[in-house]
């Protein structure tokens, strides 16, 4: 208390400054929690993880489901149960609140860090730039790990390099710190971990005290990396997954990438609908929102190189190097590839941009710039289909469907074949729910879903190289699964007269575009297979099932469609049937 006494009495203006930021990247976040709007579903993911009845359950259910290592989910379900004696353990915004916190210390820690590694200017560029980033803003407000491990990605660059500068038992103790929380936070870290390693090696003196500490992370981080690496493996033998089959990389992602980082245009985060381009120069609009921008920030970020700056080489050797590997795994299709997966080297590109621009003689000028460009961020923030307003495509449709569905009753069962157990945050608790999940049966390696559509001779052989061809016929044809008709004839079996049973597609749109393969010649059927991902139309194929053979054994009552955001076109069909 003292020593920040006596900061803030030698250092008004640089402190009244770093507050001023500060309380303005506040505003920016708050407004971004007002219009979070429900949880998607990757946020969803998170609060079905932590709202296990213990740590250990969140600890097994990650094991055995997922692939991500469990420091934030742990945190999450703490946190869960500490605003549970208040009654607002699940509230959205209070559960948000969790990563809310840690993420906004970027700000006023990188003016400290920018000013401490290179100048006060870099420092406050970066500072202003942290507040004012949609991309940083829209992760610090959503309940995902993203936010905490780019502020832990932070945390370890800066002390990497004051242990590479200058020694000594403090700046290594941190290191290892920083190190292992961001280890446990975000399974791909350890890639990021491994290029510090291999950098500290190339620069330091002291390769032997870089071995023992490096050493010592690695053997604190074992438990998680025996986590992430089952999660890895099970998910790489699943019958689909992501890497191959929906998200193909293509080489318009460095554009993405490019306007995610540095304009405030991002994807794959949001559901705006910008139609601007890095590379257009269509209308005034996508020059001044998107190329001006990148350029500006692109022009920092190569200066910062030409000015040849060990303490720079040191902090963006493993950034850079991260990004590097996983747009090459991209690229031959070894892994998925969303901007969000590159956050955590965000901080040290951010903050090189700003030093490259610290040093640029002409300081009026580029000080004009860098405010110009600070107004293209605070237009898209607050523009009419802001980056940060996350009317989420997945939450809200369906928690708009159970609005609706104020018809179930205690005996009624229901069927969510698509992501069921994450949906049942939005349905009733006192309803029949058939154990059942397409999901981790195509993208996580359960078996026990497998026997539920599969049949024996099928299951023999089935495995994630030969899943396409063997599974041909039953997807582009109408070979219904007799596997899954006797698993809900059981079902049915209970029903009394009168009572539902009711199943909710939240992908409606996907099902009815991939339904359209149904209609082609053989031919045509086949090249259409191959060229499209197999999970969707695996997912379409068992969805079709479920509704047919509910129909020949029951009666359908009534079937309606829900949309209620602003800018999905994810549809949410509601099909009621009723035994007679």
């Amino acid at each position: 208390m003292k020593c920040a006494k006596e900061y803030i009495k030698n250092n008004k203006k640089e402190f009244l400054f770093v507050l001023f930021v500060s309380v303005l990247a506040l505003y920016f976040r708050v407004f971004a929690l007002q219009h979070a709007g429900d949880l998607w579903i990757d946020e969803i993911y998170s609060y079905y993880f932590s709202s296990k009845n213990s740590a250990v359950d969140v600890v097994k259910s990650l094991y055995n489901e997922d692939l991500h290592t469990p420091l934030y989910f742990i945190l999450l379900h703490i946190w869960m149960k500490f605003t549970g004696v208040f009654g607002a353990g699940e509230n959205d915004t209070i559960m948000r609140l969790l990563g809310f916190v840690p993420s906004f210390l970027i700000v006023p820690f990188s003016y400290f860090a920018g000013k401490k590694l290179f100048n006060k200017i870099t420092g406050a560029f970066a500072a202003l730039f942290f507040a004012f980033s949609p991309f940083l803003i829209y992760y610090t407000t959503e309940l995902r790990f993203y936010g905490i491990a780019c502020l832990f990605a932070f945390l370890s660059s800066y002390y990497f390099v004051q242990y590479m500068q200058y020694g000594g038992k403090k700046p290594a103790i941190a290191l290892i710190v920083s190190n292992l929380l961001l280890l446990y936070t975000f399974n791909i870290s350890f890639v990021f971990v491994f290029f510090q390693f291999l950098t500290a090696i190339f620069y330091s003196k002291e390769k032997s005290a870089v071995l023992k500490l490096y050493l010592l992370t690695g053997l604190l981080y074992i438990p998680a990396f025996i986590m992430a690496a089952h999660g890895m493996f099970s998910y790489r033998n699943s019958i689909c997954s992501f890497a191959r089959d929906i998200f193909i990389y293509k080489p318009e992602f460095l554009n993405i990438f490019l306007q995610s980082y540095f304009s405030g245009n991002f994807f794959y985060a949001t559901n705006n609908d910008y139609a601007y381009s890095v590379s257009s120069l269509k209308n005034i609009k996508s020059i001044y929102f998107i190329l001006f921008p990148v350029i500006f920030c692109l022009t920092g970020f190569v200066k910062s190189l030409l000015l040849k700056n060990k303490t720079l080489m040191m902090l963006l050797a493993p950034a850079v190097a991260f990004l590097g590997f996983e747009f090459v795994l991209a690229y031959f299709g070894l892994m998925s590839l969303t901007v969000r997966y590159t956050l955590i080297s965000f901080p040290a590109v951010i903050l090189s941009v700003c030093f490259g621009l610290s040093g640029f003689k002409n300081r009026r000028l580029i000080t004009g710039l860098f405010i110009l460009f600070l107004i293209t961020l605070h237009n898209f923030n607050f523009s009419a289909q802001s980056p940060i307003d996350k009317d989420v495509e997945f939450g809200t449709p369906l928690k708009a469907t159970l609005e609706k569905l104020d018809i179930v009753k205690d005996n009624d069962y229901i069927l969510i074949p698509v992501m069921g157990k994450l949906y049942r945050r939005y349905t009733p608790k006192n309803a029949h729910y058939l154990d059942f999940e397409i999901t981790d049966m195509l993208l996580n390696d359960v078996r026990k879903y497998y026997p539920l559509v599969f049949d024996e001779d099928t299951m023999r052989v089935l495995n994630r190289k030969n899943a396409r061809e063997i599974l041909y016929d039953y997807t582009v044809y109408n070979t219904k699964s007799a596997a899954l008709e006797k698993y809900l004839q059981g079902y049915f079996e209970n029903l009394k007269k009168g009572e539902k049973f009711i199943v909710l597609v939240n992908n409606m749109n996907t099902v009815n575009s991939m339904s359209k393969l149904y209609t082609f010649l053989p031919e045509k059927k086949r090249e259409l297979y191959y060229k499209n991902s197999l999970y969707y139309m695996l997912m379409t194929r068992i969805v079709f099932d479920i509704l047919d053979i509910s129909n020949e054994d029951l009666k359908l009552k009534t079937h309606f469609m829900i949309n209620d955001s602003k800018y999905s076109d994810n549809n949410t069909g509601v099909f009621v049937f009723v035994k007679e």
